[in-house]
């Protein structure tokens, strides 16, 4: 029997035969196990047979698999009065050192090979992940890797936006308007960085529903229309007064690209940092398009600033554009606050890439790739939620999330043999234990678990239960 949580991820899941959206199940409650390996997940070898018979049928689309899960965090949505969706794109890079994944496209380079994903995923304004409402997942048919960066760029310049891979934020942020529209009741804020700077979705803002909303980080410096005279979004922030200030810890970062010049990716040291905080509205000039001039937009902006940064390093600053009210000093903190939340996505990519091991998937062909690839992202969904639910509903019983069947073998084997508690562990203390379990130590300066050590512990909370299973079966058998 499947766990009850993927008996109600895949309520509304179609794939046209009973006995394949029985095995679909199967196989999310296996790999949901964190096994080393498919094999190791499925148990037996007609399991994994069977698995197998599930990838390579044509009717077993990834689409099929994740409108299930889109329809149920959908409604999870719609369960809560402030939900974000944030957008991002991550590569899957499936290249292989000797043959390639028939299917795959380009990435950086003709050498390297594999497939994009962006996901539009939902999370409550307190930072509890919901799941992928949409996605999109292509390839690239072909790279201009002859062409000078000024004769890449004139390129781009001449396609038509639909054609562009940029598109990708508008329909995402398309879809999240349609969901907006379907649950009137619910407020949606879509996030996005730098790449959703794009003049094509400001312009959505004339049709945007009351309940939806977004926020996208500035990467140009766009020009303004402004009867002070200013002639960009920088001069036009440099007039509005400092509305407050709020001292932030900045991580440490080093640079992936030596000789990186670009802020953003600079190497930089961890620091105690003063931000100031300024914002206006800003009338943005609609920049000229293949067919005619854009129409102009006004936005509300909002700068997050590094005062005093230390000597030769980069300030901290972000530009924020969004349609959310900035009148008060309370919603300025809430637009930040919410773009804050886009980094849980990252957090979702890396437990997909270290903690599932997608770019690790052996398969010959993209499309049974991309069939086993759509189960994992639930998984992977979970175990962020799981995450989430110990920090934001910490006093619910651990049972709400886990059968006795796992947690108590768990509880026996971190208490070294302790008898059972008489009710069941919160889900905070349980989670705790799981991290525990996984590496983390009870240490103030080690911070949160994270998910690695969250993924680490629910590997071996499941090898306790299926050892603890056996024994019962065993010790059946024998009659003791």
């Amino acid at each position: 029997m499947v766990a009850a949580w993927i008996t109600e991820e895949f309520a509304s899941l179609k794939l046209g035969d009973k006995r394949r959206e029985k095995r679909a199940r199967l196989m999310v409650d296996q790999l949901a196990q964190i096994s080393d390996s498919q094999p190791d997940a499925a148990k037996s070898t007609a399991a994994l047979k069977a698995n197998y018979r599930f990838v390579h049928h044509p009717e077993n689309s990834p689409e099929a698999i994740l409108n299930a899960h889109h329809q149920a965090s959908i409604a999870r949505t719609a369960e809560h009065p402030n939900v974000v969706l944030a957008q991002d794109t991550t590569v899957i890079d499936l290249t292989k050192p000797h043959s390639q994944v028939e299917g795959a496209g380009p990435l950086e380079s003709e050498d390297k090979r594999g497939v994009f994903l962006h996901p539009l995923y939902a999370m409550t304004e307190e930072g509890l992940p919901l799941g992928i409402v949409d996605e999109r997942i292509w390839t690239r048919e072909a790279i201009h890797t002859n062409l000078t960066p000024g004769a890449k760029r004139r390129l781009r310049q001449q396609a038509a936006f639909e054609e562009k891979e940029s598109s990708r934020w508008l329909e995402m942020f398309q879809s999240g308007e349609q969901i907006a529209r379907a649950h009137p009741n619910t407020h949606y804020t879509v996030v996005g960085d730098s790449e959703s700077d794009i003049c094509e979705l400001f312009l959505e803002i004339g049709e945007l529903p009351e309940n939806c909303h977004f926020v996208v980080r500035g990467c140009q410096n766009r020009a303004v229309i402004d009867a002070e005279g200013v002639a960009n979004i920088d001069e036009a922030l440099a007039t509005a007064s400092l509305r407050f200030t709020s001292q932030v810890n900045i991580s440490d970062r080093t640079s992936k690209i030596a000789g990186e010049t670009r802020p953003r990716r600079k190497t930089r040291a961890a620091r105690l940092a003063e931000i100031g905080i300024r914002a206006r509205p800003v009338t943005l000039r609609g920049p000229a398009r293949p067919g005619g001039k854009l129409p102009d937009v006004t936005l509300n902006a909002v700068e997050a600033v590094e005062l005093d940064p230390p000597a030769g390093e980069e300030p901290i600053r972000w530009v924020l554009l969004t349609t959310l009210a900035i009148d008060s000093l309370a919603q300025i903190q809430r637009v930040i606050a919410v773009y804050s939340l886009r980094w849980n996505i990252e957090l979702y990519f890396k437990t997909l890439k270290s903690g599932l091991k997608i770019e690790k998937l052996k398969y010959e062909t993209l499309d049974r790739y991309l069939t086993v690839l759509s189960l994992l992202m639930i998984v992977g969904w979970r175990v962020e939620y799981l995450k989430g639910a110990a920090r934001f509903n910490p006093e619910v019983s651990c049972e709400a999330y886990f059968s006795a069947a796992q947690w108590q073998p768990a509880y026996l084997v971190f208490t070294d043999g302790g008898a059972l508690p008489d009710q069941p562990l919160t889900i905070r203390e349980f989670m705790l234990m799981i991290a525990e379990l996984g590496g983390w130590q009870r240490k103030k300066s080690q911070g949160p678990p994270g998910s690695m050590t969250i993924w680490r512990g629910l590997r071996r909370m499941e090898a306790y239960a299926d050892a603890f299973q056996a024994f019962q079966k065993a010790k059946s058998r024998s009659g003791g």
